[in-house]
């Protein structure tokens, strides 16, 4: 027993010894992000009708995320031209939950009855372009430790939306009826990123982001009343804090 927890403490040790080898700054990287994402109230509009604004509750917002720096080192390393040292691309995916605050006055609240939910999820694939630039170089990480950078790009965002009660018309009084149904929707969406990267051994770093997404969907749903088909929609405005962990090789 003694034999064997050696071998594998070796083993753990070498990987670890291993994974922190690297070179300064490799072409390709992976990582894995959690925040908290924040949505902004806005305007929700019934079959076209403007019932007021919206709020929404915070959630934990998650993902996975794959980059190339294109630089000359590393896996997929290319002899790029000296100033593209300063640009990166990515993709990522993320996921979050939708779910509107019931205890609002307006918007979709405002027509929810006691006990009634209007939640979902948002799943976004998301592309960046981004320029960043290096401070405090050293001899090992000549590239600089500290990181700041921009990202910009569009995302294919992937809605749904599943309602119990809610009412239709003024409150009161008002039409009720349960089990709204579901929608989900498909649209493009603008984001936008700011961040700081700390490069915190030759190949692992860590990101601090702000991430902003900008998308309008629009969900038909179908209520158990006569005629109880409708058409919501909203602006998200999404706000989300990100750390991000990354390996790069």
């Amino acid at each position: 027993m003694k034999k064997k927890t050696y071998v594998v403490g070796v083993a753990v040790l070498l990987a670890a010894l291993l994974a922190m080898a690297g070179v300064a700054q490799s072409a390709m990287w992976v990582g894995a992000e959690i925040g908290g994402n924040f949505m902004g109230s806005s305007n929700t509009y019934l079959n076209g009708n403007d019932i007021g604004s919206t709020s929404f509750k915070p959630s934990v917002i998650g993902g996975a995320t794959i980059g190339y720096d294109f630089v000359n080192a590393g896996f997929g390393g290319y002899a790029w031209p000296d100033w593209m040292k300063y640009f990166s691309v990515a993709t990522d995916i993320t996921y979050n939950r939708i779910s509107v605050d019931a205890g609002g006055t307006t918007g979709i609240g405002g027509v929810l009855t006691p006990g009634a939910r209007f939640e979902g999820h948002a799943l976004a694939w998301t592309f960046m372009l981004m320029a960043h630039y290096g401070f405090f170089p050293d001899s090992e990480i000549p590239t600089g430790r500290v990181n700041p950078y921009i990202g910009v790009g569009p995302a294919i965002l992937f809605t749904s939306i599943d309602g119990g009660s809610i009412t239709t018309g003024p409150v009161p009084p008002g039409v009720l009826f349960q089990g709204l149904g579901g929608g989900s929707a498909t649209n493009l969406a603008l984001v936008v990123e700011p961040g700081i990267r700390w490069v915190c051994f030759k190949n692992v770093s860590v990101d601090t982001a702000f991430r902003y997404r900008y998308a309008s969907p629009s969900w038909n749903l179908s209520g158990n009343v006569p005629g109880g088909n409708f058409t919501v929609n909203n602006t998200l405005n999404m706000f989300a804090f990100l750390v991000r962990a990354n390996y790069h090789f």
